[in-house]
This record gives structure tokens, sequence and C-alpha cells, in this order.
């Protein structure tokens, strides 16, 4: 850059009649200027390889980003395909599930129904309990209400007991009462009415010895008397024998204290025991979780 500079000044130089003094001035004003421009030009250069340097890496950078969205974009494009996918095993998992509902809820019903079957053929079963109890106890209190004892146990059997001696006579398992009369009556006529119940008749007694000469036990005289009752209900007011059972307690199963003279009468007594029939209710209630129906 010297040398060129020289060139240049030197035909100026040999032209012009200058003194020494300003020659020297010239050269040194001409050294600083090369000096400067060569400097400006070393900065420029390493400027532009500086400004190279940054674009290649800024190429680079821009390629890996290229690289890095590309690959970015392969992974949205799979994480569609995937959400795709996704959604549709969904929809296919909440169809099935929306079918099993469906099944379930249809099963509930059905189990329901059965239910709900079985429900109203047990309340309408002991509706008529209740009815009959009604019905015994406001015809036979207005008969004798000192004789009669009428309770709805809470197994759902209505016990009517009904004091011995007025229905058979003292000591005796076979001869009955007039008053005895009126009171099976009564009993095999509401049992008509409900067809679907069951009557055991149960003898009962005190803890006082037996009259008897040929019977000592009061299982079988609380027994035969019950048999008695049951025989006349069947024979005479055509209770059907499917429908009737006879049974002794003897002084097993007192209602009351048998110190007392009141308590020993109230614990000889005639039992009737008044219940659903288990096979018929048994039967109905097959019929109603076959059906679903009553």
């Amino acid at each position: 850059m010297r040398n060129i500079l020289w060139i240049v000044l030197l035909p100026l130089l040999l032209a012009s009649c200058v003194s020494k003094k300003k020659h020297l001035a010239a050269l040194t004003v001409a050294d600083a200027t090369a000096d400067s421009l060569s400097y400006r030009l070393d900065s420029t250069t390493q400027l532009v390889y500086q400004l190279r340097l940054d674009t290649a890496e800024r190429r680079g950078e821009n390629n890996a980003l290229l690289a890095s969205q590309d690959k970015l974009q392969d992974r949205i494009i799979a994480l569609d395909d995937e959400i795709e996918r996704m959604d549709r095993d969904q929809s296919s998992e909440v169809e099935d599930l929306d079918a099993r509902l469906k099944e379930r809820d249809a099963l509930i019903a059905e189990r329901e129904a059965r239910i709900d079957a079985i429900r109203t053929v047990l309340q309408t079963r002991s509706a008529e309990l209740d009815t009959l109890a009604f019905q015994l106890l406001d015809t036979l209190q207005r008969v004798d209400s000192a004789v009669f004892t009428l309770e709805v146990e809470s197994d759902g059997v209505l016990s009517l007991s009904v004091l011995s001696d007025y229905l058979f006579y003292p000591g005796s398992t076979t001869r009955l009462e007039e008053t005895a009369a009126q009171t099976l009556l009564i009993i095999s006529q509401y049992l008509a009415a409900y067809p679907t119940l069951q009557l055991t008749v149960v003898g009962h007694n005190n803890n006082q010895p037996l009259n008897r000469k040929h019977i000592d036990s009061k299982w079988e005289f609380s027994a035969m008397r019950a048999a008695t009752l049951v025989n006349e209900l069947t024979r005479k007011y055509e209770l059907s024998t499917s429908r009737a059972t006879a049974a002794g307690k003897g002084d097993f199963a007192p209602r009351a204290s048998n110190t007392t003279e009141e308590g020993r009468a109230l614990n000889e007594r005639m039992e009737f025991r008044i219940e659903q029939g288990q096979r018929r209710l048994l039967r109905d209630l097959k019929r109603a979780l076959d059906t679903g129906n009553p």
C-alpha cells in the first residue's frame, strides 16, 4: 500500500519545486495517511471475516432450526395421528361403555321389576292378614270380648287365642260347648274368604294336674283338643284338610304366670294361628321372579 502511494506522489514531488523541509512534511503526512488507510483496511478485512463467520454461524443455526422444525413438524404430524387414533379408540370405548350401561340399566330395571313384584306379593299377603285380623277382632269381640285375644306377631302370624272352657267341657278332649259352634263358624267363614292362608290349631294348658284317668301327658291332652277342633272345622265347616294342622304345646308356652287364678285361666287356651301358606307363597314368589308380575 505504501509503495503504491509513493508511485502516486513521486511525480508530483519531482514536478514541484519545493524545499526539503516541505518535502519531508509531505512524506510524513503521506505515511500517516497510508498507516490510517492500512489500519482501516485491516479493520475492514477483519470485519468482513467476522461477518463471514457470523453469516456461516447463522446459516448453521438456521439449518439446525430448519432441521429441528422439520423434526417438530414430523412430531406434530405423528401426534395428530396419535390423537386421531385415541379419538377413535375413545369413541369406540364410549360406545362400548354406553352399550354396557344400557345392558346394566336393562338388567337393573328387570331386577327392580321382580323386586317390585315380590314386594307386591308380600304386601298383598300382609294386607290380607291385617284385614282378617280386623274382621275377626271386630266380630269376636261383639260375641264375647272376655274370652278372645288376638294379635299379629312380628313374623306375620295372626294369633287368635280362645279360653279352653269356652270351647270344651271341663276335662274333655272331644266334647264341645255350644258356644264353640259360633266361634268355629266365624273362623271357617273368614278363612274361606282368604284361600292363601293356613291354619294351625295349638292346644295349651296351665301347670295344674290333669283330671283324667287315662291321660297324664299335657302334650297329648293339648294335642287331642287341637285335633278335635281341626276335625270339626274340616268335616262340619268344610275347611280344606290341606289348610289345617293340629299341634299341642302342653304347659310349655304360657301367656301369663301360673301363680294366679287369672293367669292359669289365660294359659288354659286354644290358639288359632293363621299365616301365609308356605307352598302357595313360594309358588307366587317364584311366579313373580319368573315374570316380574305378581
